[in-house]
């Protein structure tokens, strides 16, 4: 994946019932602005959650890469910094 995301014109609506299989969720509204989008885990750790995330979308899920799309610049950019570019 390239070093930026950028979410198709007819992105599909996230569909938290897979996440939540995998143990991870999005929180919508977050931050002094209430506009930011993380990802978090349910079951495991944050970095975790990050992890098995950046991994699905490294090995080409677009539901994955979707995720990661919808996530604050911010969030992306930890991601990027611990676990490499996706």
């Amino acid at each position: 994946m390239s070093e930026t995301l950028e979410r198709p014109a007819q992105a599909m609506a996230f569909e938290p019932r897979q996440a939540h299989k995998e143990g991870w969720t999005l929180l919508e509204g977050c931050g002094p602005e209430n506009d930011e989008t993380h990802l978090v885990g349910l079951h495991c750790s944050d970095p975790q959650a990050w992890w098995r995330v950046a991994t699905k979308a490294r090995e080409g899920s677009a539901y994955h890469c979707d995720a990661l799309a919808r996530l604050s610049e911010g969030e992306r950019e930890q991601i990027r910094l611990r676990f490499g570019p996706f």
